[in-house]
């Protein structure tokens, strides 16, 4: 013998479960673990966005960690440091646009990107200070 609370405890199941059978019915199958990736586009190329945000921050996360505690920084962040950041961070997103490799594989490709623009800049400085040196400028700050 069902007593009313019964009855209405059976209809409220019978009307939470009846919407998510008939999604299941009608998505023939598909699963919510089947998710497709986030394709962006640039300029016409298309590429995956989780391996882009791995490779850019990747690349500015090397680039800010590795020369964050020099203090030539200080001095040469507007002549050389951004110039030589903006090469390796474009250079990151033609690889990944190119290449489309997964998030780790867009993240070491990043972080690999940023410590070759490490190199630039201490390329670049020395040239600097050599310059400096043949032309008299004093390229060595004091304080």
């Amino acid at each position: 013998m069902m007593t009313t609370s019964g009855i209405l405890k059976s209809g409220a199941t019978m009307g939470a479960l009846l919407p998510v059978a008939a999604a299941a019915l009608a998505s023939k199958g598909a699963t919510i673990a089947t998710s497709e990736p986030a394709i962006w586009h640039f300029l016409g190329y298309q590429f995956e966005a989780a391996g882009m945000i791995a490779a850019l921050f990747g690349c500015v996360s090397a680039r800010f960690w590795i020369g964050a505690a020099q203090n030539v920084r200080h001095e040469h962040r507007w002549s050389l440091d951004i110039p030589v950041t903006m090469m390796a961070l474009a250079m990151a997103a033609a690889l990944v646009i190119s290449r489309r490799p997964e998030p780790l594989g867009g993240l070491l490709l990043g972080a690999g990107l940023g410590v070759l623009g490490e190199g630039i800049f201490k390329l670049a400085e020395h040239y600097l200070q050599k310059a400096g040196a043949v032309f008299g400028l004093d390229t060595e700050k004091t304080e």
